[in-house]
């Protein structure tokens, strides 16, 4: 009866996130998930698998760009939805922008932040041989 009870309590954690992300996609037209990425300490780099996933209501060229340095990531050619997975690896929060290519716009705007388990609280220690 007990492994009974901790495995139908595992198996409603493991459905629960996922339902909350299809949620999160039906109200959104632009996510990335998950959006926040943890680190074990503060300046540290940060490792995650992102997924993009984004809707528009009309069918179009769209393309997905790093928001600060304008790189194109993917692009899209007669779409209405798309998906794009990133390997997050950085030190920094990262922003990504939907594009319409063929007038250059920009349509939606979605961002990766960091946090950290630990920060840095370290005292300035002075040695002393004495």
């Amino acid at each position: 009866m007990y492994s009974r009870t901790i495995t139908l309590f595992l198996c409603v954690l493991s459905t629960k996130p996922l339902a909350g992300y299809a949620e999160q996609i039906e109200q959104s037209d632009f996510v990335a998930i998950p959006d926040t990425c943890v680190a074990l300490r503060e300046g540290r780099n940060c490792y995650a698998d992102i997924e993009i996933n984004w809707q528009r209501p009309e069918i179009g060229n769209y393309c997905l760009r790093d928001a600060t340095s304008k790189h194109i990531m993917q692009c899209w050619l007669r779409q209405k939805s798309g998906q794009f997975y990133y390997a997050f690896d950085s030190v920094e929060a990262i922003a990504f922008e939907l594009i319409n290519s063929d007038s250059g716009k920009t349509i939606a705007k979605t961002h990766v932040q960091l946090q950290w388990v630990y920060q840095n609280r370290q005292k300035k220690r002075r040695w002393r041989l004495f």
